[in-house]
């Protein structure tokens, strides 16, 4: 079967592996806000399978859903953003989120 061709961490965090994914495909010149939403909810959805988070990763993936929950909320009413909000944002690119979710899964962090 074709599933037995992935490790089982592939396997297990299949749901944060799209999340992020999908935020890669949508990410071009900027991060958009659905993009934003998508790759907080995979941080999120990852750091809660684990029994020890540090508090820094606590602290980053909380702010991320204040970050989220801004870009729903304005991109729901058709308004703009800042442009720190954007820089800021950056943090939670598919990028930085699939660094974090490797790190955890290999022990680092």
């Amino acid at each position: 079967m074709w599933i037995e061709m992935f490790p089982p961490v592939v396997i297990e965090n299949l749901d944060v592996i799209a999340l992020i994914l999908l935020g890669l495909l949508v990410e071009k010149q900027y991060i958009s806000r659905p993009a934003i939403w998508a790759n907080v909810a995979a941080i999120n959805i990852h750091l809660y399978d684990y029994s020890f988070v540090s508090d820094w990763l606590t602290w980053y993936a909380n702010i991320g859903l204040l970050v989220a929950g801004l870009a729903l909320y304005t991109y729901g009413f058709d308004e703009s953003l800042p442009g720190w909000y954007y820089t800021l944002a950056w943090a939670y690119s598919s990028i930085p989120v699939a660094a974090i979710a490797y790190l955890t899964w290999s022990g680092a962090l």
